[in-house]
């Protein structure tokens, strides 16, 4: 995922109604959600959100070898053909993820 934006219908502590919301991840960590009726925003801490960044990339870096081979297995034709393009996103992405967990988008 890379700073991803999805939208849900959530309850708004602010309106004290279910809303459309706008959730941000960063990765697989959600960054944010803003409520597109009233614009309240809930983020998470700073600090809070760079451990849990650094715990999940670690994990993210330990499995990949494992995710790589499930998936050229099953698919070895589209999986050698999308490897370069994926490999070539990957430093783009994490900045792009790093950028958002320090509140530089």
């Amino acid at each position: 995922m890379n700073n991803e934006e999805l939208t849900a219908e959530l309850h708004c502590s602010n309106c004290d109604h279910e809303t459309i919301h706008t959730l941000v991840y960063a990765g697989r960590l959600l960054v944010s959600t803003t409520c597109q009726v009233c614009n309240s925003q809930v983020k998470h801490e700073a600090i809070d959100l760079r451990l849990h960044y650094l715990k999940d990339l670690e994990h993210r870096i330990a499995t990949k070898p494992r995710r790589l081979l499930r998936r050229f297995w099953r698919a070895p034709f589209s999986s050698a053909i999308s490897l370069p393009k994926k490999f070539m996103s990957q430093p783009r992405k994490i900045w792009s993820e790093i950028k958002s967990i320090l509140g530089r988008n």
